[in-house]
Formats: structure tokens, sequence, C-alpha cells
């Protein structure tokens, strides 16, 4: 798929910007806090219908309005053109989605029909912080390609927010759980299982598409991997029912720490993915060039496994990715970069693109300053 065009009005300090964009690479440039970032978030609304930056809508308006407007036109495999609205009322308190002006309801039912893949310093952590970022990335890819994992991902959370409750108001109030946490359990263990498996199966695939991207931009031999650690057990099998037996068996172990500090301690939201460079852990080892240069790897394989599993390709969104890259390595990202479909980069400078880029119809730059743009037609000044 390409994104045609956008416009965004009172989107943070953009008034009313619009950007007529090219089929491969899109450059923004400008410095710091001019809203580069602001044109790659406002992507975002059209493929998620939310911020990959901020909590919430509210603070996204530009402070003079009380709307937010995105408007986007996407061009799709059938080579269809959908017009895409996201528009945000803060007197309201309402968002309101549409393709081709037809509303779109639950907004949840747009994931996966334009697939993203975002680079950004917000997605940091997902190498350097806790599990729960790298549960996050696994969520975020897996979604996109499946629709029913998604739903099932959901139905886990609602059914953990349930279970947790029960155990804290059967504490507060002195209250038997047996009963209470019974089909809650069995739900947990259902939808869980499901989730285990198939992130299992996600992990097996998706190792073999980070290597390949690793060495697109490291041309030195550096084996990298990823490894999954289920919250049930590491030593889990991919019998379906096996798998059941072990998550029922550590709800039993752990139903009295459960109860002291009311939270569900067994389940996939427990899981942790470990990322490794020849064989030390990530977190622990890594600089911060490597840092990057796995998180930038991480998500052009996202790029390639979505490609193979939607009925779209995804459209890449770059931000600030050169920092912390050396020359070489942000040479090799760019010549990599080229031979995918269409993309979006924000830098603060032109400097390490004047020599590998070009500006025609399909390569365009883009130039922000005080949320206004300017379409170049050449590097020069």
């Amino acid at each position: 798929m390409h994104l045609n065009n956008l416009r965004i009005k009172n989107f943070r300090n953009h008034k009313d910007s619009y950007f007529d964009f090219g089929s491969k690479t899109n450059l923004i440039v400008g410095e710091n806090g001019q809203g580069k970032t602001n044109v790659i978030e406002a992507i975002g609304y059209i493929c998620l219908t939310k911020s990959f930056y901020a909590l919430n809508d509210k603070t996204v308006i530009n402070c003079n309005s009380d709307l937010f407007e995105v408007e986007g036109e996407i061009k799709n495999h059938k080579s269809d053109i959908l017009k895409v609205r996201v528009a945000y009322s803060d007197n309201q308190n309402e968002k309101v989605y549409t393709i081709n002006k037809h509303r779109v309801a639950p907004l949840s039912s747009v994931i996966g029909k334009f697939p993203v893949v975002i680079c950004a310093p917000e997605y940091g952590p997902v190498t350097m912080s806790g599990p729960s970022e790298r549960r996050k990335f696994i969520d975020f890819v897996i979604s996109q390609s499946d629709s029913k994992y998604f739903q099932n991902l959901i139905e886990y959370r609602r059914i953990i927010k349930n279970r947790n409750k029960i155990l804290l108001d059967s504490k507060i109030k002195n209250q038997n759980t047996k009963e209470l946490l019974e089909p809650w359990n069995e739900q947990l263990i259902e939808k869980g299982t499901y989730l285990i498996l198939t992130r299992k199966k996600f992990v097996s695939e998706f190792k073999d598409y980070i290597q390949s991207s690793y060495d697109r931009i490291v041309d030195k031999e550096e084996r990298i991997s990823i490894e999954y650690k289920p919250g049930i057990g590491q030593n889990i099998s991919e019998d379906e029912d096996k798998i059941q037996e072990i998550f029922r068996d550590q709800l039993y172990k752990n139903s009295t720490e459960e109860l002291k500090i009311c939270s569900t301690l067994v389940g996939p939201h427990r899981d942790e993915l470990v990322f490794k460079i020849n064989d030390l852990d990530l977190r622990k080892y890594a600089s911060q060039g490597q840092h990057k240069t796995f998180l930038v790897s991480l998500k052009t394989a996202e790029y390639f496994y979505l490609k193979e599993r939607c009925d779209e390709t995804p459209i890449l969104l770059l931000d600030d990715v050169f920092s912390e890259l050396d020359e070489k390595r942000s040479w090799r990202l760019l010549e990599f970069i080229e031979t995918l479909s269409q993309t979006f980069i924000t830098a603060t400078s032109l400097n390490i693109f004047i020599k590998h880029s070009l500006v025609d119809n399909n390569h365009k730059l883009f130039n922000i300053k005080d949320g206004s743009v300017v379409e170049q037609k050449s590097f020069a000044a």
C-alpha cells in the first residue's frame, strides 16, 4: 500500500499542513521541536487510529483549538483509493475514524488493515527495559497480521482485569475465592494457552527475519538470537493439552501468593523475550550503537514478516533512526531501505542523505519549520 497524501489540522504545532508523498523514500527534515515527529505520529493515526507517542488524544490537539483532524489518501494493493479521516473533539470527548466517509467501529477493527512498522526513540525500551516492552512488541506485530490473536489478546486482558478484581475484593472482604475464581481460571487457561502457542510459533519464525535484517546493516559477523520464555515455565511443548495442564498446576501453586498481592502471577502476561548478541544478553552487554542496530533490525524484520502475512505491504516510519549509528551502518541502512516499499524518515540534518539519496517523483524531501512544511526539489538549501 502507499500513502499518497496527508493533511493534518490543529495537530501538535501543525495548524494546516499538506504533504504529497513519493512512492519510495520520503525524507522529513528540520531542527528539533519543529514538527517532524508530528508527521510520523499523524501517519500512525491513519494506520492505527491512535498515537504511538501520546498517552491520550487530548494532548495531540493544538493549544489554540479543541479539534484535530488527520486525513490521508491510501492506495491499496488492489489500486483502490481509500480516503481515511481521523478526528478528535475535546469538547465532545469523541474520536471519529472514517474510510471513504463511512464511520468505522469499533476502532480496533482497523488494526491490520493498514499495516505499519514504526521505529522511533519511544521504542528504545524494547531492547533496553523490562519484559513488558518486549511483550508489547510481540503483541503489536502479531496483532497486525492475525486478527484472531488480537481478539484473544483483548479477551485475555479482560479476564486478567476481572480475576484481579476478585482477588482484591476477596482480600478486603475475607472471602473464599475458590468458587469465584474457578470459571475465570478456565477462561484464563484457554485464552492464555492460545497466546502462548501463537507467540512460540512467532518467535520460531521471526528469528530468521531478524538475523537477515541484522546482517544487511552490520558487515561483520555477529550472531543474534531471540528466545521465548513463557510465564508458565520454560520447557513447554506445542501440545495444547499439556500446556493447559502446566498452566493449571502453576495457578494452583501460586494461589496463596496471588491472594496476598491481589494479582494474577501466572500466564502470558508474565512472558519474557530475551535478545542476545554472540550469546550475551543484549540488555546487559550491548553498547548504545548495538542497541540501536538491534532495534532497527527488529523493525525491518517486522516489515518483512508483515509483508509476507498481510494483504498489504507495510509502510515504514523511521523517526530519528540515525542517531547512535556510525556512518558505515547508516549508509548500509539507507541502501537497505531503498530496496523496500514506501518509507518515511525524519532527521535533523541532510548530511547522511546527500550522497545516497535523490529527489524526484518517487523520492521526496520536506523541510519542516515551526509546524509549516515546504517541499524541496533538491538537496540544495
